[in-house]
């Protein structure tokens, strides 16, 4: 049943913008999409510490308007689970907007108002990288599917791609001055879809950098975007209280859904692609039937706006952060 199982209050001194999990598998090194479809290890990725842990790692990262990103152990047991802090990462002077966890569950990105992207260890704690993205700051931050590069938005509608080892920038996507709030990679790794401020969609092809879509989205700002698992569908969230899938081959509206009292704060496919979950400024989380397109839960412990809820990578939890300062962990059967 839908349950909450843990919740953590005051996991941050200020309020939580962003969250993420992460898993790691000892010994684990999948191929995985490179942008022209082909598959890749991940051997190109950032540095891990030679120590790594000899067991499964269920990671949740966390980052707060406190300027401190916080890396958090997920333990499952009979009675549901433990949350545990393991690191406290500093290093950026202002507010965390976005973070990101790498797929194979060794490396954290957090991008900052401080106009920085850092990647950090998450085994160590350990800062590996720190990416300048002045004069303009960037906002969401995302890994490709490879591992390889790091992508960000920024306010002058630019959303630029990083070697993730190095930091070096790869390219430029512009999408015309747009204000991008929001960034997101299919999961084959060959496109990027973006919302922004003024509500507009754009999707590009990644290996060419060519625009192919530009979508008349929402009325007011999308602050959240998401591909499903098999890349076919694209899920978006906006100030203006709803939610809109859209078939991505064709581009078309495939529904609009409105349950929420007021902004949706961000969208998250589960990775078996059954369910999806939305937060919210109603201080909900809600979880739906990705089929149905129905609600199936709403969770109410939240007494501020949820600023990100996101599923873990087995499709069971769900972690939500607010401007309550709390970290909530949910049960989310499958």
């Amino acid at each position: 049943m839908f349950s909450l199982i843990q919740k953590r209050e005051n996991a941050h001194s200020e309020g939580i913008w962003a969250c993420a999990w992460g898993k790691f598998i000892p010994g684990d090194k999948p191929d995985t999409p490179k942008a022209n479809g082909t598959t890749e290890n991940q051997e190109n990725e950032p540095p891990s510490d030679v120590n790594q842990p000899d067991s499964v790692v269920q990671y949740l990262v966390t980052g707060g308007l406190d300027d401190t990103v916080r890396v958090w152990q997920w333990l499952d047991s009979d009675g549901g689970g433990q949350v545990s802090q393991v690191h406290t990462l500093e290093g950026h002077s202002l507010g965390i907007i976005s973070v990101a966890i790498n797929p194979a569950g060794t490396v954290v990105a957090s991008s900052s108002l401080d106009s920085t992207i850092k990647l950090w260890n998450l085994h160590t704690g350990e800062q590996l990288e720190s990416l300048d993205c002045s004069p303009v700051e960037s906002w969401s931050v995302v890994f490709s599917p490879c591992g390889r590069h790091v992508a960000t938005g920024n306010h002058a509608g630019k959303i630029n791609i990083y070697n993730a080892k190095g930091g070096e920038r790869v390219t430029t996507l512009d999408t015309r001055g747009r204000f991008t709030y929001t960034i997101a990679y299919s999961q084959d790794g060959k496109y990027m879809a973006s919302g922004a401020v003024d509500g507009f969609i754009n999707v590009f092809d990644v290996m060419t950098g060519k625009l192919l879509h530009t979508i008349e989205g929402h009325a007011m700002t999308i602050r959240c975007i998401t591909f499903s698992p098999d890349s076919q569908l694209l899920l978006t969230a906006s100030d203006d209280g709803h939610m809109k899938l859209y078939d991505f081959v064709s581009s078309k509206l495939a529904c609009t859904l409105s349950n929420h009292a007021s902004w949706v704060l961000s969208v998250d496919f589960s990775p078996d692609q059954l369910r999806f979950v939305s937060s919210s400024s109603d201080c909900t989380v809600k979880v739906w039937d990705a089929r149905q397109r129905e609600v199936l839960h709403t969770f109410k412990d939240h007494t501020d706006q949820v600023w990100c809820a996101r599923y873990n990578k087995d499709s069971n939890k769900i972690a939500s952060v607010a401007e309550d300062k709390n970290l909530m962990i949910y049960n989310s059967p499958i």
